[in-house]
């Protein structure tokens, strides 16, 4: 069964920030370290919401999916046919209506840096415009693992994206 996520098209309720790592071949326990840390902050500032990709699929090859049913019990695993590459990751923060995520973007930018002992990581923002929801799905477009929080699981359960961690 090859399925395809429709393109994100819902209006956005705040300011959107995208966190780049500029590190490839991150291991498990970095991606781990990462979520962590995002749950950690968003223990801490209940307003963001936040969606983690974890892909290691190129860009331009990341167009087919494919359930591995197994007549077994239990979620089925999803392939993503594409050029393998190694595996980075792709994070969105919004804030709500009220209260943006800048600080929380810039608190997650300076433990990540902390974690690595090194300058990695940098953000960028994206507005509520067009642009934001490209990249949104162009995240969700090479994804082999979604991790999301907020208003991300309302609308991605519209889709039927499921949060799975496949590493």
């Amino acid at each position: 069964m090859v399925y395809r996520l429709k393109d994100f098209e819902e209006n956005l309720p705040a300011y959107l920030y995208a966190i780049y790592l500029f590190k490839t071949k991150l291991s498990k326990q970095d991606i781990y370290a990462i979520q962590n840390a995002l749950r950690r902050y968003n223990k801490k500032y209940p307003h963001i919401s936040y969606l983690l990709v974890i892909s290691n699929t190129d860009s331009s090859h990341c167009l087919q999916r494919e359930l591995k049913i197994r007549g077994k019990k239990g979620r089925p695993k999803t392939l993503v046919f594409g050029n393998k590459i190694d595996t980075h990751i792709h994070l969105s923060i919004i804030g709500n209506e009220k209260k943006s995520a800048y600080k929380c973007v810039t608190d997650l930018k300076n433990a990540i840096n902390k974690h690595f002992k090194r300058n990695i990581c940098s953000y960028s923002g994206w507005g509520k415009s067009q642009k934001a929801k490209n990249f949104i799905n162009y995240s969700l477009k090479q994804a082999n693992s979604i991790n999301k929080s907020g208003i991300f699981n309302k609308i991605l359960e519209k889709q039927k994206a499921l949060d799975t961690i496949y590493l």
